[in-house]
């Protein structure tokens, strides 16, 4: 069975060789397929990116957009406490690049967490 067991050393999760994407079953297999290429060789965009031929591509293509969602949660959660309205009190790509929030009537300056 592949599952991570309690107690088991952050060098040995998910541990396991990438399953054929054939073998897969169940409403999240192209997820986990995914992130079983990332988690093989993060480095091998080629090979994350291309879709397996019993794969539609549509699919292919949500399941992509999920893991993009998933990992930018994570890294918001990580700039959280880096972050804050007071060292980072505007939303800049560089310092002759400002974003302005459209959420509001008029766009305007936000916090960059709060963008």
């Amino acid at each position: 069975m592949r599952r991570n067991r309690i107690g088991t050393k952050a060098a040995d999760l998910w541990a396991w060789d990438v399953e054929d994407s054939q073998g897969m079953q169940g409403p999240l297999a192209v997820q986990e397929y995914i992130q079983e290429l990332i988690r093989s060789d993060p480095s091998n965009v080629k090979r994350i990116v291309e879709p397996p031929p019993d794969v539609d591509v549509n699919i292919w293509q949500y399941e992509h957009l999920r893991q993009f969602i998933l990992e930018l949660n994570l890294l918001v959660t990580q700039l959280k406490g880096i972050c804050t309205t007071h060292s980072c009190p505007k939303m800049k790509a560089t310092e002759d690049c400002l974003y302005l929030c459209a959420t509001h009537k008029n766009a305007q300056e936000c916090c960059a967490m709060d963008y």
